[in-house]
């Protein structure tokens, strides 16, 4: 009876030893580019004309995943990426009960700058995300993105800013109905006093000025009314496209 048990024994090892060499290989996990993951500046048939609004895509293998928002919306993304494209649905919902959600599917094309735009949409329709540039803290021509107290968060107006040929910066910006600009003198310490000057159909014409210091993501200080440098906000300037 001994010699039975370790014959079925021996058997049974040998089984389960072959069925194990048998077993099909894990597939190979697909990796997205982790260069895609990060912040970028988006625009939409939503977005009012001047703006922008902070898109946040998080990369895990070849799924991509985002959200931003833009009230009175809350909105997300989800996907694979495949081919250099995101590939997926772009969702919509509101903040309050009255307002549905809204849900398409779209592919998200990287051109060589790194922007991803819809394929297909119609024009003034697609959706375009330009990614974030790089830190810039000293003024420079170019687009910079603005934000200051009472704009929504993660929303941004892009902003031109010009250096003529006196020393002295120019930036002109419009959004909502409103047309604004500033006058920048650089300081010796980096960064620039502006004074600054927007005008609006409903509310007609607003002054003041502002001290804008070097921060880790470009520019930021504080900002006023009249000729106080502060007292109403945060103004901040972050370099999107500059020479």
């Amino acid at each position: 009876m001994r010699r039975v048990r370790t014959a079925w024994s021996l058997a049974f090892a040998v089984m389960v030893l072959g069925c194990g060499a048998r077993r099909a290989p894990a597939p190979a996990r697909v990796e997205g580019p982790r260069d895609v993951a990060g912040l970028y500046w988006g625009r939409w048939s939503e977005v009012p004309d001047g703006m922008r609004v902070a898109v946040w895509l998080h990369v895990d293998g070849s799924t991509v995943r985002g959200s931003w928002d833009l009230p009175p919306w809350h909105g997300e993304l989800a996907g694979r990426w495949r081919d250099d494209a995101f590939v997926g649905a772009w969702r919509q919902e509101g903040v309050i009960a009255i307002q549905q959600r809204r849900e398409r599917a779209v592919r998200l094309v990287r051109g060589g700058d790194g922007t991803l735009r819809e394929e297909g949409a119609a024009d003034g329709e697609a959706i375009e995300l330009r990614r974030a540039g790089r830190a810039r803290t000293a003024p420079s021509p170019g687009l910079w993105l603005g934000r200051w107290t009472g704009l929504p968060p993660g929303v941004a107006v892009e902003t031109q800013l010009t250096a003529p040929a006196d020393g002295t910066f120019r930036a002109t910006y419009r959004y909502q109905l409103r047309e604004g600009s500033f006058d920048g003198e650089a300081l010796a310490g980096g960064g620039m006093s502006i004074r600054w000057r927007e005008v609006s159909a409903r509310d007609g014409v607003a002054r003041g000025a502002g001290r804008l210091l070097p921060d880790v993501l470009g520019l930021r200080g504080g900002y006023g009314v009249d000729d106080r440098e502060d007292g109403t906000g945060i103004w901040t300037l972050e370099a999107l496209d500059v020479r």
